[in-house]
């Protein structure tokens, strides 16, 4: 039985040191491997060639593109298990590539054979198709065929998308070590993907490529440069179904539920969805509080479906949430009949019962979710119950428990001031007023509220409200350093307090530490995106920071929210000025 020829493609070189010829040298070495990835009559293996550093402490990178001579690029096949290495090297002049293709023969070490590929004007597409047919004929895997439709139709395509493969290697390859160039690298990614996409809007892997690639994006707190690239795309190809539903996952994971829904929507209108995507855009609709048209989906799912436990559950909870018990009942049975119950629904049924009056079969559902590793939050609910149904103690055992295991965050902190106004009720109404007159900022009262803040932390040191309020009040008074520490404390109780970290990110750009000021006010503006505050001084930090074009998308976007908000359409002249200036500078 003859063994099928395996050949290592080293990544082609190009000599001359243009960058952009380089990318397309490696990457058409990448294609070539790419394009036959399933072929039972041939196999190609792709070259690594990595530093080996001297110090313990250097890290070794990747070279790419090399022409070594046939001994080396036969130990280089060797390696991987080839019986071939292929080598190449690009040259372009004239308007011309060509391509000087060497195959090696691996066990005897020396130079099977030679040829010179020739890539008029137009014709680059196609060269991977005619290396890949010389490469099998040589080794014998079989006889030529008919050539095979390129990649993407004409040249302009083909080069933005190998330049966007580049791009995308450069930022795996820089993603441990320095995020932000591997950031720029996607973006560049993207936009050469996009590139590739407007120059042959039928073509599919430009589309693909870009897919997969923006929906890595899904797991970053603000995928800006995806969005955008989705959102071009699904407009480039509004009838790609995939480009839609793509969109719609980043849009949700980027907090736009209403954005997410339409695209989902427009996904679900080209192809069927399965049943598990139904139930996420049910979940969307009823966050977006939209139940009637999350309802309408669930009741969708057939009772066959896989999604069909998790369909009733979801149902069960939007319909306690409408105060329907009668259907929430009967879908609660039904989630529990498809083993699929879990701490939220409980936690839904309690809160049901809880806004009924019904807090005995509250607290029983609320210990249920609890016992079915609920969060902090159930617990949190439960203290409140027994607090409702005039059991005092019992709430501070809830609470005092939920912060044995809770320090820090949203629940911990809501846990402790209900503790507090339970412990020092004086000192609540005092905390009460102070935060009013702090937000005021009536000079005269400032006294007044930082004198109650400090008594409030001096019963509870923990009170992120009370840190918050010295830093408002601190900020009132002109005193940054003091502003910047209390905030950063109430920041260290409850890490994502939205008006905190955007009291901090003003702080620091009053105190000009504009680096850390974008950082913050981006975070904040991410977790308030229909915020038109937020995102009008998220956006005056880019501007002070030079970055104009996503000064822009965040100004525009603030200003779509509240056309008539001063601050943002000051913001918006002072963007005008800065990019006049720039056009200036360049002219």
């Amino acid at each position: 039985m003859r063994t099928r020829p395996v050949v290592a493609v080293v990544p082609f070189a190009a000599p001359g040191g243009d960058t952009r010829d380089g990318a397309i040298a490696r990457q058409l070495a990448r294609r070539l491997v790419e394009r036959l990835p399933d072929d039972e009559a041939i196999e190609l293996r792709p070259v690594f060639l990595v530093t080996v550093p001297e110090g313990s402490d250097a890290t070794g990178h990747l070279i790419f593109g090399s022409a070594p001579p046939p001994d080396l690029a036969a130990r280089y096949g060797a390696s991987l298990g080839a019986t071939h290495a292929l080598v190449g090297t690009l040259r372009h002049a004239g308007g011309e590539r060509s391509l000087d293709a060497t195959l090696v023969d691996v066990a005897a070490r020396t130079v099977l054979a030679r040829r010179t590929f020739t890539a008029a004007a137009g014709r680059l597409p196609h060269l991977e198709h005619d290396l890949g047919e010389w490469l099998a004929e040589t080794t014998g895997a079989r006889g030529r065929r008919e050539d095979l439709v390129p990649a993407v139709a004409n040249e302009e395509a083909y080069v933005a998308l190998l330049e966007a493969m580049e791009h995308e290697v450069n930022a795996t390859l820089l993603e441990r070590g320095d995020r932000t160039r591997a950031a720029d690298e996607r973006a560049e990614a993207l936009e050469r993907y996009l590139a590739a996409v407007r120059a042959d809007a039928e073509a599919a892997l430009p589309e693909e490529r870009l897919l997969v690639l923006a929906a890595g994006g899904l797991e970053r707190r603000d995928p800006v440069h995806e969005l955008r690239a989705l959102e071009e795309l699904a407009t480039l190809r509004p009838r790609s179904w995939r480009a839609h539903y793509v969109l719609g996952r980043v849009r949700a994971q980027a907090g736009d539920p209403n954005g997410a829904i339409v695209a989902f929507e427009h996904a679900r209108s080209l192809h069927a969805l399965p049943d598990e995507d139904v139930v996420r855009l049910a979940e969307l609709y009823a966050n977006a509080g939209a139940p009637a048209p999350a309802l309408a989906h669930l009741r969708r799912v057939a009772a066959t479906s896989p999604a069909y436990g998790a369909a009733q559950e979801l149902l069960a909870i939007i319909s306690f949430q409408r105060g329907d018990l009668a259907s929430a009942r009967e879908a609660f049975a039904r989630a529990e009949a498809a083993g699929t119950s879990s701490w939220e629904l409980h936690a839904s049924y309690g809160a049901a019962l809880h806004a009924r009056g019904d807090l005995a079969e509250a607290a029983t559902r609320y210990e249920a979710a609890l016992a079915a590793g609920g969060p902090g939050a159930v617990r949190l609910s439960l203290a409140r119950v027994r607090l409702a149904a005039g059991d005092r103690e019992g709430a501070l055992r809830e609470l005092e428990a939920l912060l044995a295991d809770e320090r820090t965050g949203e629940v911990a902190g809501q846990a402790r001031r209900l503790r507090f106004g339970l412990r020092e009720p004086e000192h609540e109404r005092e905390l009460e007023r102070a935060g009013r007159l702090a937000v005021d900022g009536d000079a005269r009262a400032l006294d007044e509220a930082h004198d109650a803040f400090a008594r409030a932390l001096a019963a509870e040191p923990d009170l992120w409200e009370a840190h918050f309020g010295l830093g408002l009040v601190a900020r009132q008074r002109g005193d940054t350093g003091a502003a910047l520490a209390a905030f950063r404390r109430a920041l260290g109780l409850w890490p994502d307090q939205p008006d905190a970290l955007h009291e901090l990110g003003v702080a620091l750009l009053s105190s000009d530490e504009s680096a850390a000021a974008l950082r913050v006010l981006e975070h904040a503006a991410a977790l308030r995106p229909g915020d038109a505050g937020y995102l009008a001084d998220a956006g005056f930090a880019h501007l002070r920071a030079g970055n104009l074009v996503t000064a822009r998308q965040r100004l525009e976007r603030a200003s779509r929210l509240d056309a008539n908000d001063p601050i943002t359409r000051a913001y918006l002249a002072e963007l005008d000025r800065a990019e006049t200036a720039r056009k200036g500078e360049r002219a």
